[in-house]
């Protein structure tokens, strides 16, 4: 089935998209704010949280990596391809689950290709094609898949602020949707940086080349078509989204390694699973969450 578009809510899958333009467009002899991470790998703890009306508990751990690789490098042009695999696990507890206590691996597997264009000194193009399977991959069918894309202009406006433009399609906050991507890039000197990209604030200082400081709210979640939990022939449409507010320290290993740690809390979560003969629909109480990792940085 198809996941119905909605914009009641907005996307979080562009803060990749923003971070990684303002960091690859960024002038690396002029700022200690490092360039964005080519590959890596991560853990990510979801606090437990309360159903807001029912009884009942869930919770949401996350591990992934992520690897890209160049395939065309040249002045002005820059192609590369990559690939993306995710494995979320939702833990359901308590009478308000009306499936019962279920623990659910659903996975994400993406083929992500990235195209830079410098048309002059001031205007900049990406483009995003990302191909990519969200399912617990008991049965693949087409209703797993999805192409996220993704077209952006940055212009330079002048020494200190870029600002950037165009539209994202995606499924990460859940429902298939099409939103504008716009934004500025503020970079008073070498040391700060702050990014108010749509849907996306972070706030960045480096005080030195071999560490980095963040603080930022962003939009999260993810959706997959996956075997009904209540045991129907059709599969459903699982749907989860949230609101992250936290901060975080990257910190140089050794040469291109990076460690890095982010904390915070989850704000406005809700649940969604939409069957053909059922929808459940759960708002769930704020919960804390920890994300660590590895990031290898050119």
């Amino acid at each position: 089935m198809i996941l119905r578009s909605t914009l009641t809510t907005l996307l979080g899958g562009t803060l990749f998209a923003f971070s990684s333009l303002s960091a690859e467009e960024r002038s690396t002899e002029e700022s200690f704010i490092p360039n964005f991470a080519i590959a890596g790998s991560y853990f990510s703890w979801g606090g437990e949280s309360d159903f807001s009306n029912r009884p009942g508990t869930f919770s949401n751990n996350e591990f992934g990596i992520t690897a890209n690789v160049p395939i065309v490098m040249r002045d002005g042009f820059r192609l590369t391809a990559g690939v993306s695999y995710r494995r979320n696990t939702l833990d359901f507890n308590g009478s308000g689950f009306p499936f019962g206590t279920q623990s659910l691996d659903l996975d994400r597997l993406d083929i992500p290709f990235n195209l830079w264009k410098d048309f002059n000194d001031r205007w900049k193009m990406w483009v995003r094609l990302q191909p990519g399977w969200y399912s617990d991959f008991n049965s693949v069918n087409s209703d797993d898949f999805i192409l996220t894309s993704l077209a952006l202009l940055s212009y330079q406006w002048n020494d200190t602020t870029r600002i950037a433009f165009g539209a994202y399609y995606s499924r990460d906050l859940g429902e298939e949707r099409v939103l504008p991507a716009i934004g500025f890039i503020f970079e008073p000197d070498q040391h700060w940086s702050l990014a108010l990209t749509f849907p996306r604030a972070e706030l960045a200082y480096a005080p030195n080349e071999d560490i980095l400081f963040t603080a930022r709210a962003l939009l999260s979640g993810a959706g997959w078509n996956i075997t009904d939990p209540a045991g129907g022939a059709a599969d459903v449409d699982l749907n989860y989204r949230s609101i992250r507010v936290g901060g975080g320290v990257d910190a140089r290993i050794t040469g291109p390694w990076w460690a890095y740690v982010d904390a915070g809390v989850q704000l406005g979560q809700e649940l969604t699973i939409e069957g053909a003969n059922y929808t459940f629909q759960q708002d769930l109480e704020n919960s804390a969450y920890v994300t660590g990792g590895i990031r290898l940085r050119f």
